[in-house]
C-alpha cells in the first residue's frame, strides 16, 4: 500500500465552481490542499489534463474518480471508487501496487472490507447533510470514531463539512476531511483553504 499524509482533500468538480473552475483550484491549492479528486463522471480527458497540470505545478497529488484506467493512462496519482462502482479488489488489480487506491464507505463492514482489499484510504460518511450527493441525514459521529479506531488506513470523513462544523469532528479524532462546496463555494477559496487547515491543525 501507498502512505498517504494529506488532511484537506478537495473533491474537484468544476461546475460546481462559484467562480472559474482553474483559478478556483489554483487558489485552492494555494490555500492548503493537499490532495484532489476529479470528480467529473463522465471521462473529459482533456479537462483532467488540464487539472493534473495544476497539480503537478503544486506538488499535489490527483485521483480520478470513478475512471480508474485514466489513472494509469495519464499517469495520475490513483483512482477512487464507490460502493456502486468498480469493487475495490478489482480497481486495485487494474491500478497495480504502486497508484493510491480510495473507496468511499458507509459503515465498519465495507471499510473493512475495502481495507482487506487494497484500498490505501478511505472516505467515511455522509457525515452532515449534503445537497452534493443527495444526503438528508449525516453519520453520528460514534461510527466515525468507530471507524477510525478499526481501521489502519487514513480515513477521510467527507460530506457536508465546514469550518463550522469541523471542531466537533476534531474532537472526535477526526484528522483528515474531503470537501467540495466548502472550498468551491466560497468567496475567497483560498482564504477558505486556509481557514479549515488552521482548524485542522
Amino acid at each position: 500500500m501507498t502512505a498517504i499524509q494529506a488532511k484537506l482533500y478537495l473533491l474537484f468538480t468544476p461546475s460546481l465552481c462559484r467562480a472559474l473552475p482553474w483559478p478556483t483550484l489554483e487558489a485552492a491549492l494555494t490555500g492548503g490542499v493537499d490532495l484532489v479528486q476529479w470528480r467529473l463522471k463522465e471521462e473529459d480527458e482533456y479537462s483532467l489534463e488540464r487539472c493534473a497540470e495544476i497539480c503537478t505545478e503544486h506538488g499535489v497529488p490527483l485521483i480520478v474518480n470513478d475512471h480508474v484506467g485514466a489513472a494509469g493512462r495519464l499517469g495520475l496519482a490513483g483512482a477512487h471508487v464507490g460502493q456502486e462502482d468498480m469493487s475495490a479488489k478489482q480497481a486495485r488489480a487494474e491500478l497495480g501496487p504502486h497508484r493510491l487506491l480510495g473507496v468511499s464507505t458507509h459503515d465498519l463492514d465495507q471499510a473493512l472490507k475495502a481495507q482487506d482489499d487494497g484500498a490505501d484510504y478511505l472516505g467515511f460518511g455522509p457525515m452532515y447533510p449534503t445537497a452534493t450527493k443527495g444526503y438528508e441525514q449525516g453519520q453520528p459521529l460514534s461510527a466515525l470514531t468507530e471507524i477510525m479506531e478499526r481501521i489502519e488506513i487514513p480515513v477521510f470523513a467527507i460530506g457536508g463539512i465546514t469550518d463550522e462544523n469541523l471542531p466537533e469532528l476534531i474532537q472526535s479524532g477526526c484528522q483528515r476531511i474531503a470537501l467540495s462546496s466548502a472550498i468551491l463555494q466560497a468567496k475567497d477559496p483560498e482564504l477558505a483553504a486556509k481557514n479549515l487547515r488552521t482548524v485542522l491543525a
